[in-house]
């Protein structure tokens, strides 16, 4: 069943063909992933051979300031950064108080969760809200149209993914009450933030990962990756009542646990394309 499947699980699903997507549609090279871990303090991630990497957060600064002096030479890096939370999607077949009026049985639902974390006493959509007011962030819920374990040993297909728009999200819900997405179809561009129904918006991965959305990842500068990462440090720690130094003056062992577990940052190298030759012309060997 559906319980089973886990969000972390649904991530790891889905990270070959996100970076195959953003390969294709940037024409770019692959050279890594990483993401925020709290156990260990540091950056964990997978390099272009899909080799697992781990790099600390000072060490991950230093690689950051020299990509951007290097920003002038002939290969350049670029970056995606966004903050992309996996949730599950459950068929719902009996009608409940929490089924929204108008809805037919089956319909979708997603559970969001408000539990606050215990270091940064924000939950899990709060963080999401926050994080939503940053410059240059991307913020959404990936709802996973998988619905049994064995959905997830098929081979990754993104067009499964409904994007939620999180800017479309509500205010100012209790917290001791339960709170869905609720889909009426598959493929329902217009949910539902439940339990006081708001309409939302829906994208595919597609959609929200174009070049031209408004609300998907854009190509960031290691200076902007920086700044982004410094930006949701502070955003996150303001309400754990700590005074903490910023991310990045940390003098040891810069800790990551006011960072989330969606956020991720990907590297990729444009591709160097090959000189044009002119109609008729023939390059020598040593061109």
């Amino acid at each position: 069943m559906s319980d089973i499947i886990t969000e972390s699980l649904l991530e790891m699903h889905f990270y070959h063909s996100q970076i195959e997507h953003f390969e294709r549609i940037y024409g770019a090279k692959f050279l890594r992933i990483l993401k925020p871990s709290q156990q260990q303090e540091a950056w964990v991630g997978f390099d272009q051979g899909w080799v697992r990497t781990s790099v600390g957060t000072t060490e991950l600064l230093e690689q950051l300031k020299t990509a951007i002096q290097s920003e002038t030479t002939s290969v350049k890096h670029f970056y995606l950064g966004y903050f992309l939370q996996f949730k599950t999607v459950q068929p719902v077949a009996r009608r409940s108080r929490h089924c929204p009026s108008g809805y037919s049985i089956p319909y979708l639902r997603s559970e969001l969760s408000l539990k606050p974390n215990a270091s940064t006493r924000l939950s899990q959509h709060e963080t999401l809200l926050r994080l939503n007011l940053i410059d240059h962030s991307s913020v959404c819920y990936a709802c996973a149209m998988l619905f049994d374990l064995d959905d997830v040993h098929q081979e990754p297909n993104l067009d499964l993914l409904r994007c939620v728009d999180i800017s479309t999200a509500p205010s100012g819900w209790v917290t001791n009450e339960r709170h869905f997405i609720t889909f009426k179809s598959e493929n329902d561009t217009v949910p539902l933030w439940c339990s006081q129904p708001v309409e939302g918006k829906a994208l595919s991965f597609k959609e929200w990962a174009s070049p031209d959305s408004k609300i998907g990842p854009k190509k960031l500068s290691a200076q902007e990756i920086i700044t982004l990462l410094e930006t949701a440090h502070e955003k996150i720690i303001s309400t754990s009542g700590r005074i903490e130094t910023p991310l990045f003056k940390q003098q040891k062992r810069p800790s990551t646990k006011f960072l989330p577990d969606c956020l991720t940052i990907m590297e990729f190298r444009e591709k160097i394309l090959p000189p044009r030759v002119k109609p008729g012309r023939l390059l020598r060997v040593d061109e």
